[in-house]
């Protein structure tokens, strides 16, 4: 097949987190059986090593920059008097127009047989596109913004209400689209479509070669967090954990060490971590697997989320028993599955009960350690998902075979029709 794959963001598989590189896993596998071309926003300049790497899993790749003025015919004054989230949102609307623009001159001038569709706001890419499309709904974003409100500041409602609409909408959009439709997990797929749908899921992979212990020595009374905490659910659980959890841990644990571990923590988490004792925020680090190989606890107090928690997989896949809360476990169950290998808390009290129970019991940490490592080796490699995901590829295509026959049969039985 030849495929045109569409993106909210070029993939950088050396510098984005894990959660967000699902795409460049399947395209990486089905470029080895088909010819795809990626198109894909970007936020300023591309690193030559993402590019290169895209590049070789791809026919061509097509960014457009959200950013600057790449491609404008209007001067600069029409940014003049706009707000910055205003204009933020103005080059992206132009950016969109960009790529919606080249995609159409594309698919008109070369033949494809499908579109890969990622993201939200993109939707004006493939509004008007009569090719079939497998969209990768990937997690319930709306979800997640409505569960966000009940922990934002008054102040923030307005823009945060208006930025819910504005994604219910282009969601409502993309279920309308098409019906070949993926969802990442069970609760995603319910949050947008409701209990009985039976959409696709499909679930991101784990490099099991690099989420490997290489020591078996954790530090007594550790616990770590990890995550890139500029994102609103880690933010918000890292504040949770200091202010909150913290507190009822160092009650039964005195000399508890925690490491908030991830790249652009907010001052009011770090000043946090200035006035609790034991506490270290690390910010950017090059490799995460030291700080996890030290922890004897893995926590994700995460009071609302959507998606999938990869971090939860990461640690469970280091033999990390992990202790997380309902809407964090939800992140990582598997359909049919119904007990999993982590403890689940709700509430700050009960949260840090079970944190104390594992920095109490070694053996339970073992047998949570290794039950955790066989459920990511069981239930989450990166081949088989994109094979999923080919396959819906190849029923799009044909169900769009079949109607187009369908159709062209029936205008040679009417003969009024095929007049006018």
């Amino acid at each position: 097949m030849k495929i045109a794959y569409i993106l909210p963001v070029l993939p950088d598989p050396y510098n984005s987190p894990s959660g967000h590189l699902r795409p460049y896993h399947f395209i990486r596998e089905m470029s080895q059986r088909h010819s795809i071309t990626l198109f894909a926003l970007s936020a300023g300049e591309i690193s030559s090593e993402a590019r290169n790497e895209m590049a070789n899993w791809t026919e061509r790749v097509l960014t457009f920059d959200v950013t600057g003025t790449e491609g404008e015919q209007q001067p600069r004054r029409q940014y003049w008097g706009l707000g910055k989230r205003s204009r933020r949102a103005l080059k992206s609307r132009q950016a969109i127009k960009r790529m919606a623009d080249s995609f159409a001159d594309l698919i008109n001038r070369e033949d494809y047989d499908a579109v890969v569709f990622q993201g939200k706001h993109t939707f004006p890419v493939i509004a008007g596109c009569k090719l079939p499309v497998v969209i990768d709904f990937c997690d319930a974003t709306s979800y997640r913004m409505r569960q966000s409100m009940r922990y934002a500041k008054l102040s923030d409602l307005p823009w945060r209400i208006m930025r819910y609409l504005e994604v219910k909408y282009f969601e409502k959009k993309l279920l309308a689209k098409s019906r070949h439709r993926v969802f990442i997990s069970g609760r995603d797929r319910e949050a947008i479509l409701g209990c009985r749908d039976r959409s696709t899921l499909i679930p991101n992979g784990i490099d099991l070669k690099f989420w490997t212990r290489t020591r078996h020595d954790p530090k007594p009374n550790t616990i770590v967090y990890t995550g890139v905490m500029e994102y609103p659910p880690n933010a918000d659980g890292a504040l949770y954990l200091i202010e909150k959890i913290l507190p009822h841990i160092r009650k039964s644990v005195p000399d508890v060490q925690l490491f908030i571990v991830g790249r652009d923590p907010s001052t009011a988490l770090i000043e946090a971590a200035r006035n609790a004792p034991g506490v270290t925020v690390t910010g950017f680090v090059d490799d995460m697997r030291p700080y996890l190989e030290q922890a004897s606890v893995y926590v994700a107090p995460l009071r609302f989320a959507s998606g999938m928690q990869n971090k939860l997989l990461e640690a469970m896949a280091m033999e990390i028993p992990v202790v997380t809360t309902p809407i964090g476990a939800q992140g990582i169950q598997v359909e049919g599955i119904e007990e999993l290998p982590v403890y689940v808390a709700q509430g700050e009290i009960e949260f840090a009960r079970s944190v104390v129970e594992l920095l109490k019991n070694k053996k339970e940490r073992v047998r949570l350690a290794a039950a955790g490592r066989n459920y990511t080796d069981q239930h989450f490699d990166w081949s088989r998902s994109a094979a999923q995901l080919e396959q819906l590829c190849m029923e799009a295509v044909a169900d769009a075979g079949a109607k187009q026959k369908s159709a062209h049969g029936q205008l040679l039985q009417d003969p009024v029709r095929r007049v006018i």
